[in-house]
């Protein structure tokens, strides 16, 4: 399927948005092993993952939610929508996802927990501050092997591009 200008300018603007908190490695539209997923955006940090789907049409977003990979698995421990305002409203999200609006060159936070923790996965015996609290209920159980699969695609596209 052919993605319209618009799908581009935002899905650039969501990549430059994850390096502005902090995720040193992202990639746009990526194709991998291990997974039927194509995230418009994937960054990782040292502690997590997350992706972020851009959705430009209402029936885009309502054909997405019943994608397998929205209720178990998947990329990303933290997940994001982002759209121009008006497509999606707070009441239309899944659980535990994320909102941001496309406003111009210029990304805006509609659903995200509070401060810049990207916490990594929460481990049974960890004690849960208040702050740390509301990021965790922000993550989801992701594919360890999806993940390491998008992690090597992201790799082989960097050996690829210096060895030309």
């Amino acid at each position: 399927m052919a993605t319209s200008e618009e799908h581009h300018r935002l899905t650039a603007l969501g990549a430059r948005w994850f390096r502005k908190n902090g995720f040193g490695v992202v990639a746009t539209e990526l194709s991998c092993i291990r997974s039927r997923e194509r995230p418009d955006v994937i960054a990782f940090r040292s502690s997590c993952s997350a992706i972020i789907e851009v959705k430009v049409s209402r029936a885009d977003f309502l054909a997405d939610l019943k994608k397998p990979e929205r209720t178990a698995g998947g990329l990303g421990l933290y997940r994001f929508y982002l759209c121009p305002e008006g497509i999606l409203e707070i009441e239309d999200l899944p659980p535990r996802w994320g909102l941001l609006y496309a406003y111009g060159k210029n990304v805006t936070e509609i659903v995200k927990p509070l401060g810049n923790l990207w916490l990594p996965k929460a481990r049974q015996h960890e004690k849960l501050e208040e702050l740390g609290r509301e990021w965790r209920e922000f993550q989801h159980d992701s594919n360890a092997d999806a993940e390491q699969g998008a992690l090597y695609s992201i790799a082989r596209r960097l050996q690829l591009s210096s060895a030309t």
